[in-house]
């Protein structure tokens, strides 16, 4: 008899003693088993007003470089705007768990942050998402109000049978971008943690040179060629890069 199997005879059995069912034992033990333990991530849109926009800019870097500095299991802080207009700001935060998520949330330049602009920031937007993908170079990253980097983000739905092509087709792509492309510097794809066929794909580039290069290559080509067709109610922003740092090497892959 198998070891995982007698586990859950003795779970079962002593929740069933204490009064709960054993279906909900049951229940309890496979959610248990299922525990993601991939990164954490955060992406959020926020509206920061013009009046904040330099205060906004400004805590944000000392916030996003001591993280770097002090913090080795954040992984990747990323805030853009959109292009033309730096009142809408997206942030993408990748932490190693949600110990490594508590204690940022508890340094004292988090803190800072949130004392200074964080709590001013308004029209919010939290999306509930887990990643699928997050490669990057092997390098540190740190491009800090640079004027060139060029992060977009696209948003679509897929076909819900066709799911795992659409994985695949990114991550080949995206593996390739990494180890070829010397201005293409990170890819991140996430769903909705409730609603798995709608996406986010964040991918980073050095500067507009970069970006055009990756989406005119033979490989992205490929790639839209085997999954175009699975995508409903795509759009992409072009964001400038404003803050971008990681400790670099993420090759994450969900199964």
């Amino acid at each position: 008899m198998s070891k995982r199997y007698i586990k859950r005879i003795l779970l079962t059995s002593a929740i069933a003693i204490l009064g709960v069912s054993t279906s909900l034992a049951a229940f309890t033990f496979d959610k248990q088993e299922q525990v993601d333990t991939a990164p954490i991530v955060g992406l959020y849109r926020f509206q920061v007003p013009a009046e904040l926009q330099g205060a906004y800019n400004t805590a944000g870097v000392q916030n996003l470089t001591a993280s770097m500095a002090k913090e080795p299991n954040t992984l990747s802080m990323n805030v853009a705007h959109v292009k033309g207009n730096p009142s809408e700001s997206y942030v993408v935060e990748v932490y190693k768990d949600t110990a490594a998520l508590e204690t940022h949330r508890k340094s004292e330049h988090f803190q800072n942050y949130i004392n200074e602009v964080g709590s001013k920031l308004t029209n919010r937007k939290l999306y509930d998402v887990q990643p699928l993908l997050l490669i990057e170079k092997p390098n540190a990253l740190s491009i800090i109000n640079d004027g060139q980097s060029v992060v977009t983000l696209t948003e679509f739905t897929g076909d819900g049978n066709e799911v795992d092509t659409v994985q695949k087709q990114y991550q080949l792509d995206i593996e390739r971008a990494v180890r070829d492309e010397a201005g293409y510097k990170a890819g991140y794809v996430l769903r909705e943690r409730n609603n798995k066929t709608h996406w986010y794909v964040i991918q980073i580039y050095s500067d507009e040179s970069a970006f055009n290069k990756h989406v005119n290559s033979p490989g992205y080509r490929f790639m839209m060629s085997q999954i175009q067709g699975s995508l409903q109610n795509v759009t992409t922003k072009v964001l400038d890069g404003d803050i971008l740092v990681n400790h670099g090497g993420q090759d994450f892959v969900r199964p």
